[in-house]
């Protein structure tokens, strides 16, 4: 026997499948949703499709800053063209995900799938009275995670809702109140602030986006707020009346508020989908945290693996991506293991923000004394002319090696700007390396370059 059993589809999963069928394995893929998982269905993919139209939405808006204008003066949104076209992007890309699986001759069962023995499963659809045994030589877990709840106001899909749920509503509403300030948060706060829509957000902690340099945050707390966002840090949720639709806050020092909205979004964190698998027949170690295991992505039993946000980790796609191929790898025999150097986190808000390595704060609290260069997009052409000067590129360095430790960019193309930066960490590339470096001219990158040079004293254009 020379099978591998793969649960779950998302990113992954469906990586895992198609490294594993690349080996010459005979590989069967379990799905319960549709391929491509949460990213691709419910996720980074459909939210990106609303960003874009926000985003052309306000380029016409201030199309007259560039010297067009529309005599009409009438722009408005089209919600179900939006919807229309957010649904036949992720169409096509569900659609080539099912093209790879019959390219590299992968079985796909739709159903539940759960353990009998580590080497058996049982699998279900919703006719229980029905299903199939599989057998494989190894099993690879990657069965995702879901939004958690607030404890005290589950979702009910109609006024409490989650990420999910909130990039399908029937139209845009008038007033939306978001819990959590975190990347979900931010990204469809600044979805729908740019689409009319009167956004609060509400963030227990002291600013937003917690786990990002300090003054990156700063920029685009200043943006949305520019949009009309209210933003609450510091501030917790009490209550939630769902029966005449309240919500409220606990500001801190015996200050209390009360919160009317449309729609309350929650998105405090996603947990991993670790029940209804029966791992305790199996002898898997796993907790509400997620499945534990190796960095060659390894369970506590030998033949399965485990990868994705099931683990826990850094749910990111482009990190499932990778321990997908590690995990299918090492269970075709091979011994690799997961690098974690260098991971890009991307944020997808106006302006948009990406980063790599430590922040500032991390880098201070890990080496002391550091170098930290600045380059802003005020002073870089190509952002001139695009009309979109807000944001900078930030780089904390080792003084005593140089080595650089992490960039920072909130601005124009953050997102694709940040590979630069993501090179750099994962070869180890020291500054002394990039001086004698020659970027694009005009273009964004050269804020890059500019921020490095910085360091010593040697920016140009700043």
């Amino acid at each position: 026997m020379n099978r591998i059993a793969i649960i779950g589809g998302g990113p992954a999963g469906y990586v895992a499948a198609i490294t594993a069928a690349q080996q010459g394995k005979e590989v069967t893929l379990v799905v319960e949703g549709p391929l491509g998982g949460t990213c691709l269905n419910e996720g980074c993919m459909p939210t990106k499709a609303l960003l874009e139209s926000a985003d052309t939405y306000e380029l016409v808006k201030n199309a007259g800053e560039l010297g067009i204008r529309f005599p009409s003066n009438s722009i408005e949104i089209d919600w179900e063209m939006v919807q229309k076209r957010k649904k036949g992007i992720v169409s096509t890309l569900v659609q080539g995900i099912e093209y790879l699986m019959k390219k590299n001759k992968i079985n796909v069962i739709q159903g539940r799938a759960s353990f009998i023995t580590s080497h058996r499963l049982r699998v279900e659809n919703d006719d229980k009275d029905k299903y199939e045994e599989i057998e494989a030589n190894k099993v690879i877990i990657s069965t995702g995670s879901e939004p958690i709840p607030l404890p005290f106001a589950p979702f009910d899909g109609s006024w409490i809702i989650h990420s999910g749920q909130a990039m399908s509503l029937p139209s845009i509403p008038s007033s939306l109140l978001i819990i959590g300030g975190g990347v979900i948060g931010c990204e469809f706060a600044s979805i729908y602030s740019r689409m009319g829509t009167k956004v609060t957000i509400v963030e227990m902690g002291e600013k937003l986006l917690p786990g990002e340099d300090e003054d990156i945050s700063a920029v685009l707390h200043k943006e949305l707020e520019s949009h009309g966002v209210i933003v609450h840090t510091s501030t917790s949720v009490k209550d939630i009346n769902t029966n005449n639709k309240k919500v409220f806050l606990d500001k801190g020092n015996g200050c209390f508020e009360e919160c009317r909205a449309d729609y309350v979004l929650v998105s405090i964190g996603r947990k991993p989908r670790v029940s209804g698998m029966d791992l305790g027949n199996i002898g898997i170690g796993f907790s509400s945290y997620g499945i534990s295991v190796n960095n060659q992505m390894q369970t506590s039993n030998s033949s399965i693996y485990a990868c994705g946000d099931v683990i826990g980790g850094i749910q990111l796609a482009h990190v499932a991506f990778h321990e997908g191929r590690v995990a299918a790898l090492n269970a075709c025999g091979h011994v690799t293991h997961v690098n974690y150097q260098a991971i890009p986190r991307c944020i997808y808000t106006s302006p948009e923000i990406a980063s790599v390595g430590l922040t500032e704060k991390e880098a201070r609290n890990k080496y002391g004394d550091i170098k930290v260069g600045e380059f802003p997009f005020s002073a870089n052409g190509k952002a001139v002319i695009s009309n979109k000067q807000i944001g900078k590129v930030k780089v904390v360095v080792d003084p005593q090696f140089n080595e650089i430790l992490g960039f920072s960019i909130v601005g124009p193309h953050a997102t694709e700007l940040i590979g630069q930066g993501t090179v750099m960490l994962h070869a180890e590339i020291t500054t002394d390396i990039m001086e004698d470096l020659i970027s694009a001219h005009p273009s964004l990158s050269e804020s890059i370059h500019e921020a490095l040079l910085s360091l010593s004293g040697q920016a140009v254009h700043t």
